[in-house]
């Protein structure tokens, strides 16, 4: 458990915490991993149906982003042995960890349309 007080007092702390802060950004950041994380924390996909719910993405692109979170350990990919090959991707119990975040990214999103809109502060 991170202490923030300890984090704002002292200078090695927050250097620690900042660099463990931005090699998780760096797990998740992305145009698309998000995404990718969001649809698979619903449940098992296949590459077609992740393709699909996500359009835009390039096969190659979503065949990087699928290899670069397997890398992290945030999604499992299982293949069966069939004609043709069915491979199946699931997010981790790793990744499992990031739903209360991703609740409260929706929860800030839907306070975020419902606030009415703000004039930028002045300098």
């Amino acid at each position: 458990m991170i202490d923030i007080n300890a984090v704002r007092t002292d200078p090695a702390i927050a250097k620690v915490v900042q660099a463990q802060f931005r090699r998780a950004v760096g797990m998740i950041s992305g145009r698309w991993k998000l995404e990718i994380l969001w649809l698979l924390n619903q449940g098992t996909h296949r590459f077609g149906e992740l393709k699909r719910a996500l359009p835009g993405i390039t096969q190659h692109m979503l065949t990087a982003q699928l290899r670069a979170l397997e890398k992290d350990g945030l999604i499992k990919r299982t293949i069966y042995a069939e004609v043709p090959p069915r491979v199946e991707y699931e997010i981790t119990p790793a990744a499992r960890r990031l739903r209360p975040i991703f609740v409260e990214i929706v929860k800030w999103a839907e306070d975020r349309e419902m606030a009415p809109a703000q004039e930028p502060a002045q300098d």
